[in-house]
């Protein structure tokens, strides 16, 4: 997909091209800017407009428009479909009217969906960021925070498979805007880091679900084989049916002849010679049959063990699955108490130089 070159760039904005270097890459860089010389009602208004190009069904028009987190449920799910699936979005309740706990409930989801995007889809981690508050959004209709989760939608737009389409759909919008939606870009990009590695179990967890995922699609593949060839089969049947068949109807009628002439029981005849000959070639074909109708009775009985597999491999894989996310959930938890842990290895550091403070302390007044 194209996107517009830096001649015509230069030629809209001058201070766009400070943020845009190349016309093929138009993601901008990792740097220093910040939001903090830029307004942030601006971005909410200028991020307000920018998703209205998704073109989604719920009404997207105000902030409150969007305080109910549907319209960004709808955001997500245009970005990446698989991630952000039909069982992902039904647990956003469409309708939640004026309640403000349903829309926080709602922005809470929507929240923990682009983070999870991030980490597992994107690889990344948005680091220094500081997260939009999902209950001044929902409960006061707040502009900034606002602004704050749609430039977290932003991030995953502009990082997603079809990034060129959004990113072209970025550089047709007004200047001002434009320049708005680049500066948020690049002050997120600044904050993403890639995840790092994590503990031994997960990555044998994340190793057995690979391996699982490649048996099940060994096993799909032998299943459309082995069904092919059963297909193939079934016609090859079908053939010698029917030339079985015709050569029946052709020994009666060569047997009728043979009423009204030499006798058949003769095999120095030569009536009695084609019989025989038409005899050994029916019990050929005859054995031919039942030779293929016996491989395809095999051929069906794998197939019944191969679904059996495969239903077993699908079971497999969703414990898997299942497992990895718990693994997931405890090395979540594992940073947390490391984090804790050096909190307390910090106030002990602070403790033991307060008492030996206090042991000079009285040191000097026993002097």
């Amino acid at each position: 997909m194209s996107v517009i070159g830096r001649t015509d760039l230069q030629r809209r904005s001058p201070e766009c091209t400070r943020h845009i270097t190349s016309p093929v890459s138009v993601l901008p860089q990792k740097s220093s800017v910040t939001m903090s010389t830029l307004d942030r009602m601006e971005l909410c208004e200028s991020l307000l407009t920018w998703i209205q190009t998704f073109g989604v069904e719920a009404p997207c028009k105000t902030v409150e428009d969007l305080t109910s987190g549907v319209v960004m449920a709808q955001a997500l799910q245009k970005i990446d479909g698989s991630f952000f699936n039909d069982g992902w979005i039904t647990r956003v309740k469409p309708e939640v009217g004026d309640n403000w706990r349903l829309k926080i409930s709602n922005l809470k989801k929507v929240l923990k969906g682009i983070l999870d995007y991030n980490q597992e889809v994107l690889g990344q981690q948005i680091n220094d960021f500081n997260l939009p508050d999902v209950n001044l959004i929902g409960e006061h209709s707040d502009g900034p925070e606002l602004g704050r989760m749609l430039q977290l939608i932003l991030g995953c737009a502009v990082s997603c498979e079809q990034k060129q389409e959004y990113i072209q759909a970025i550089m047709m919008m007004e200047e001002s805007v434009q320049h708005v939606v680049m500066t948020a870009i690049q002050e997120l990009m600044s904050k993403e880091t890639p995840v790092t590695g994590g503990n031994d179990s997960y990555v044998e967890l994340d190793r057995q679900l690979k391996k699982t995922a490649e048996e099940l699609n060994e096993a799909l593949a032998t299943k459309d084989e082995i069904g092919q060839r059963c297909r193939e089969l079934d016609m090859q049947v079908t053939a010698l049916q029917e030339e079985k068949g015709s050569l029946l109807a052709e020994n009666q009628l060569l047997m009728e002849r043979l009423n009204h002439s030499d006798s058949i029981e003769d095999v120095n005849s030569p009536a009695g010679r084609r019989h025989l000959q038409l005899q050994t070639q029916l019990e050929q074909l005859q054995e031919e049959t039942f030779r293929l109708e016996a491989a395809k009775d095999d051929y069906r009985i794998r197939c019944e063990e191969l679904d059996k597999e495969l239903v077993e491999s699908r079971s497999q894989n969703e414990e898997l699955t299942s497992l990895a996310d718990e693994a997931q959930s405890l090395k979540d938890e594992m940073d947390v108490l490391r984090h804790s842990s050096d909190k307390v290895s910090k106030l002990e550091g602070t403790v033991e130089y307060y008492k030996k403070k206090l042991e000079d302390l009285g040191v000097l007044r026993r002097q």
